[in-house]
């Protein structure tokens, strides 16, 4: 379904979602489509068709042989999902767009492990809302993606910025537990990470891990790959000797 989504429209919160609405002198202190694609976070709107109907710059992709030539933010609009992501993705996405329209509220998911037809995959803490209309019927999804992986996207802030920036938009509320996963120290780890970050502490393999959370290796690999990075290690056991000197409870337990 295709919705208008002009630059000026404010994106207004409404029940437990947004309405788009032309701007006048009530909605100031609410932010419009044009100031949230300038942010440096991803933000979309999809239909229900698994398609996009607007989209920043920061969903840009590189050249892909037979995607029909989605390169650019421009482009993706009307693009559907297979043209873009892998497909155990587009069905993600699809799932939650349809977990959205039953529950009619803003949900907070963990999208680690996306895949892009150019084998990229990044991680991203996305904020999704139902769009309604003037009749109060859901139309599409609004989305807010924090990216949280630099080793994709040099130009990604810490999450303690992309929250800051969000919750300033009004859209969300400033709850220190909004979050899913860890937020410690100014790092922050999601939920998949800790779990691996657990197992592999208890002595479980690679492949071990993999199986207890129906994962495959090169998943868990990346997700470990996340944590050493946020911690500014190498290797595994730099890694479980930090987490244990430092005697981080929130994490073991």
């Amino acid at each position: 379904m295709n919705f208008d989504t002009h630059p000026d429209l404010i994106i207004h919160p409404y029940l437990n979602g947004i309405k788009l609405i032309k701007p006048n002198n009530e909605l100031v202190s609410y932010p419009n489509i044009c100031s949230l694609f300038a942010m440096p976070l991803m933000v979309y709107f999809v239909g229900f068709d698994a398609s996009y109907v607007d989209a920043n710059h920061f969903i840009r992709l590189t050249n892909i042989p037979g995607n029909q030539g989605y390169y650019s933010d421009k482009d993706l609009k009307g693009a559907p999902f297979s043209n873009i992501f892998k497909k155990e993705t587009v069905q993600m996405l699809s799932y939650e767009n349809n977990n959205l329209l039953n529950t009619k509220k803003l949900t907070i998911y963990e999208e680690i492990d996306t895949r892009r037809l150019d084998d990229l995959s990044f991680s991203s803490l996305s904020f999704k809302f139902p769009i309604f209309d003037s009749k109060d019927k859901i139309i599409g999804v609004f989305g807010i993606s924090a990216l949280t992986d630099k080793l994709v996207f040099k130009e990604a802030e810490s999450l303690a910025i992309s929250m800051e920036r969000i919750i300033q938009t009004g859209l969300l509320s400033p709850s220190k537990n909004i979050l899913p996963g860890f937020h410690i120290n100014d790092v922050y780890f999601s939920q998949q990470e800790i779990k691996c970050l657990r197992l592999l502490i208890a002595g479980k393999t690679i492949k071990l891990i993999g199986k207890h959370m129906s994962l495959s290796p090169r998943t868990v690999e990346y997700y470990l790959d996340n944590i050493k990075q946020k911690l500014n290690v190498k290797t595994k056991s730099e890694l479980i000797e930090k987490v244990l000197q430092h005697i981080w409870p929130e994490i073991l337990l």
